[in-house]
Order: C-alpha cells, then structure tokens, then sequence
C-alpha cells in the first residue's frame, strides 16, 4: 500500500509540475520565421545501395545485427539514412565502419545514461538532452557530416511546420541529437534555425529520403513492433495501443519506397529495455538472414554487387510537407 502510495504521489508532484512551473518561465523555443536553408550532401555519383535505419529506441541495437549480417553477406553500403535509434546508430557506423567497435559501443550506452531528468525545469521535456551529447561526443570521432567515412543523412521532425527535415552535412552531434529527441522525453532541439524533434514523428522509416538521393536499392530495417496477442482491459491500454496501430500503419506507408524490408521481431519489448539488448541483437541478425537471398538476387540483377563508384556528386536536400499542404500546380 505504501508503495502505491508512494507512486500516486510522484505522479502528482509531475502532474503538478507539467502544468505549473511552465508558466513561471519565459518561452525558450521561439521559431525562426526564416530558418537556414537546407543544405546538400555528398554521395556517391551511382548509390548502388542505401541502407534506412528506422526509430526504435533500445530496439535500435537489432540495426548492429542487420548491419553485421550485411557486411558478412559482401553486401555494399554507400549511404545511410537514419532515423531517432537508426540515426545514431548509422553515425556511429559512418563514423567507424568497423561493426565490432559499434556493437561494443551500443551494448554499453544504457539508456539511463542518456537521460538526465529534471522535474523543475521540464516545461519542454523531462530529460534537457546534456547527458545525450555527452555520450555521442565521447563516441563519435568525426564532428560534422563531412568527416564520415560512409555518406550519411539523419531526419527529424520541425516542431514549428511539421516539416520532416533531411540533414547531411554541418555538426553532426547536433543533428543525431535533434532526431532522437523523442517529445516529452526529451527537450526539442535547436539546430538550422528551426526547433526539431524526433523525425519519428513524420517518418520512422525514411525510405523515400534514399530514394529521392538516387539510391538503386533501398533496404529499410523496420523496427515497429507487431501488436501483443493481449487486449486492452483498461483506459491507459486503450490509448497504448491506439498509438501502437497507428504508428504500425504509418511505418506501412513509409515503407512503400523500400526494395527489401527487414523487420526483426521485437515484440513486447520496450523503448527502453536495456535487458533485452543481446535479444534484439540477434533478432537483427536473423531477420537479415532470412532476406540475404533476396538481396543477392536484386543485387545481381542489377548489375551491382561487384561494381566500384569512387566519383562524388552533391545533392540538395529538401524538406518533406503531407500532401495537404502541397498547393496544386
């Protein structure tokens, strides 16, 4: 009964927090009317393949998997587009193309460790993202896009427009950041003029980015999760999973432009659940497995696998709007 107690009352210290305190400080995000343009990035005169990292929190270690089981299979890379968990993970891979040293580096990153929980000063989010920027500073060596090995484009959602926002070039610390800042849990982030959040929000697999960018092939791992066999019984669970078939139809849709889809099976595992990692591991390595024959085929019909593009183009980057904000021509 204590205990319960105990939880009841934290609840409403949050509660109380949430509501009141934001209105003892002054608006901190203002949006820019006229934010920096989006810049370009450099990829690869012929992207035989793209590899989309989609959101997925602690689910992202299952990326380490897919990305082992690639590299094993001789399958090439030549651009990553990531999202939340999947930008980190492909900076971390861009950075250091060696999947042994990643894999260390995401099976030892705790998810408490990236949070740094501020109950009086949470008008915008609980965690402020410091604790966040520490650890990619400690991890990645490059500081801007430019200084990756394997091209890379992170998204992230523009709080103010809505605007799903492709990054590629500039401080790459700050653009990991901004994608994975997932709303509540995190503050927004400032970066480019604009105030972002996580590009989940839009688009938790962003294959249309690769193929916008020229991509021959797109392999999109899929990290949504399928609905548990259980039904709801009260009104939090209602809502839960609400949010849950939603966010299952919206990965449907942005997976429309992907060659290979791989989804490791990560059912009934938590954002947040550090103890299932070696799980979620191995349920990347697995799904990849089961679609390395497919890929050999679309690979060979394509005339790509053996193939070497050393030539550099520029591409400019532009935001994504919904339809309903696309005026006709």
């Amino acid at each position: 009964m204590t205990a319960k107690i105990s939880k009841i009352f934290l609840f409403q210290v949050l509660l109380y927090a949430l509501i009141f305190l934001p209105a003892c400080y002054p608006n901190r995000f203002i949006p820019n009317s006229d934010p920096s343009p989006i810049c370009s990035v450099c990829v690869p005169e012929k992207i035989r393949v793209a590899l989309v990292l989609g959101s997925g929190g602690v689910r992202g270690m299952a990326h380490v998997g897919v990305i082992e089981e690639l590299k094993n299979a001789g399958i090439p890379i030549d651009l990553i587009v990531g999202c939340s968990a999947g930008s980190m993970v492909g900076a971390l891979y861009a950075d250091n193309p060696n999947i042994e040293e990643v894999k260390q580096i995401v099976w030892d990153v705790r998810t408490d460790s990236l949070l740094d929980l501020d109950l009086w000063n949470c008008r915008y989010g609980l965690s402020q993202g410091r604790s966040m920027r520490s650890a990619l500073n400690k991890h990645l060596s490059a500081k801007t896009f430019e200084d990756l090995k394997i091209p890379l484009v992170v998204v992230a959602t523009d709080l103010y427009s809505g605007e799903l926002v492709p990054i590629g070039s500039g401080d790459l610390v700050n653009a990991v950041q901004a994608s994975c800042s997932i709303p509540l849990m995190f503050v927004p982030c400032e970066c480019m003029g604009r105030i972002l959040i996580d590009g989940g929000v839009v688009n938790p697999v962003p294959a249309n980015v690769a193929r916008d960018l020229g991509a021959q092939v797109v392999i999109s791992v899929d990290l949504c999760e399928l609905l548990p066999k259980t039904f709801p019984s009260n009104l939090f669970q209602i809502a839960t999973r609400s949010a849950e078939i939603a966010f299952m139809w919206q990965n449907d849709l942005c997976n429309q432009y992907s060659d290979v889809i791989i989804r490791p099976r990560t059912t009934g595992i938590g954002t947040f659940n550090d103890k299932m990692k070696w799980q979620i591991y191995q349920a990347g390595k697995r799904a990849t497995r089961e679609k390395i024959p497919f890929l050999k085929k679309i690979l060979g019909e394509n005339n790509l696998k053996d193939s070497t593009h050393d030539e550099k183009r520029m591409v400019h980057l532009h935001c994504y709007l919904p339809q309903i904000y696309v005026e006709d021509p």
